[in-house]
């Protein structure tokens, strides 16, 4: 009886609305949600069809029970009903009939299924910084995270707010919110730093580092966090089909003590022979991951710099960094590692590979690996990368699913999506970020997604304050530990 119940509900809509054509093939569905896996309470995977059909009747099934049917302009479902279906189905699949109205005519396609786990996904929500992409005229940012189970998105901090300012690199510490950092560049600029609601604005740049400290990442007790002071320039290619090039004129490694504002500088980290970026802690807080590089002449030599996979060890009462392992001397095979990105429970290690350089949104060729931190097995993560630059990854807190940055739409825009991972390190096929109205929404921003991060909770910050503190220009100044 169930299977011919699509066909019932398409001779329903039929002598109510006119002929229906059955086709046998998938509908052609924006964004691409055909076949995915999805967290059950995920925001409805709301979808268009092709902008000459002019109508769309949805009915979804769960192999578990439940049902909703939704019709209009595209294909939007409740976000309560869709819930409830989730939930009731989760460790099943959902199954969709599509029908779309064009020039009067009614077409049904095959039905498609999509998955839901019985992994959950209890996080909040995301973080994301939007961004114009243009590469010489400053213009509106900010810092916003989005409720991934609703709609909801609100702004973190906004540049209207800090005009002159270029804000970057927010960082919570393991999606906790409640302890988050982030950059402000320009003539104010400094680390903010937010913990347990207080708020200290700081300058990392002394007489001993080159300045302000960017890619960071916290130490799992709180008390640190490792950061790289990296000097960043844009350069243009001609007579080629790459555009940007972003790179470091240097680069060094410290780490900060929250405890008195003091850094550690290891004079092994801070020459100008080697480039040193991307530092993330293990869970257990025992072992600091980083990409180190020799140096050359830049912008001249900048696609001989390749980036190998380095560790050391990390002693949390002191702050002393240990013996240095080179863990994938990626150099060696001519390819460059950047962004390293512990689980949280310690199983895998996810990073970018790219031809070269430091950072891979720029590069086409930029691809996800996976290392199993159990063997030190590494692979391409060939289900979820595209042709185009895929960066910007970021673990859930159970560490079962993941999101990355991706210009796999238009190879313009970067978009956030969304892939889960099974104990075996198998990743599910990825879907966008949803939206209300995926065509409107993503053909009509301006604005790509990027530094993606997972919050268990919502970012609690009082932005009005943040305005006033940044043009007072009242800093703590970093020291140096002895």
């Amino acid at each position: 009886m169930r299977r011919w119940l699509p066909l019932l509900f398409a001779v329903m809509i039929a002598a109510c609305s006119g002929k229906t054509t059955f086709v046998d093939e998938l509908p052609e569905i924006y964004p691409d949600y055909i076949g995915v896996t999805i967290p059950a309470g995920i925001a409805p995977l709301n979808f268009n069809l092709p902008e000459e059909y002019d109508r769309v009747f949805v009915r979804v099934t769960g192999s578990n029970g439940g049902e909703i049917r939704t019709r209009g302009g595209w294909a939007s479902f409740p976000v309560r009903k869709w819930h409830r279906l989730t939930a009731l189905n989760a460790g099943g699949t959902l199954h969709f009939t599509v029908l779309g109205r064009k020039n009067g005519t009614w077409t049904q396609w095959s039905d498609f299924i999509i998955y839901v786990s019985d992994v959950p996904l209890d996080d909040y929500g995301v973080t994301y910084r939007k961004i114009a992409p243009g590469y010489t005229t400053y213009s509106t940012i900010g810092i916003y995270q989005r409720d991934i189970h609703s709609f909801l998105e609100e702004p973190v901090i906004e540049s209207t707010l800090t005009p002159g300012q270029c804000m970057n690199c927010h960082t919570a510490n393991a999606t906790d919110p409640s302890q988050f950092l982030f950059h402000l560049r320009g003539g104010h600029g400094a680390t903010l730093i937010q913990k347990d609601g207080v708020r200290e604005w700081v300058t990392t740049k002394t007489d001993s580092t080159l300045g302000n400290v960017a890619y960071c990442y916290w130490h799992p007790d709180g008390r640190w966090f490792a950061g790289s002071i990296n000097p960043v320039r844009q350069s243009f290619w001609t007579g080629d089909q790459r555009t940007i090039e972003v790179f470091d004129l240097a680069s060094d490694l410290v780490v900060m003590d929250m405890d008195d504002h003091s850094l550690v500088v290891d004079p092994r980290f801070t020459t100008d022979e080697y480039l040193e970026s991307s530092p993330a802690f293990t869970p257990d807080g025992k072992t600091l991951y980083f990409c180190r590089a020799k140096a050359f002449e830049v912008p001249r030599f900048v696609d001989s710099i390749r980036y190998d996979l380095v560790r050391v060890g990390f002693d949390a009462q002191t702050g002393k960094l240990g013996e240095m392992e080179t863990v994938l001397p990626a150099s060696r095979e001519g390819k460059s590692i950047s962004f390293p990105r512990p689980s949280y429970d310690g199983r895998w290690l996810m990073y970018n590979q790219a031809d070269f350089g430091v950072f891979p949104i720029s590069h086409r060729e930029a691809d996800l690996w996976l290392m199993d931190l159990a063997t030190g097995l590494t692979r391409p993560i060939d289900e979820v990368n595209s042709p185009v630059s895929e960066s910007f990854h970021n673990w859930s807190s159970n560490s079962r699913w993941f999101l990355f940055s991706s210009r796999r739409e238009d190879g313009l825009y970067v978009q956030v999506w969304f892939s889960s991972i099974d104990e075996n390190g198998h990743c599910t096929k990825p879907f966008v970020l949803p939206q209300k109205n995926p065509r409107k929404y993503y053909h009509g921003t301006l604005y790509s997604f990027n530094a993606p991060d997972f919050t268990r909770e919502r970012v609690s910050f009082d932005t009005r304050g943040v305005y006033r503190e940044v043009f007072s220009d009242e800093r703590i100044q970093a020291t140096v530990k002895p």
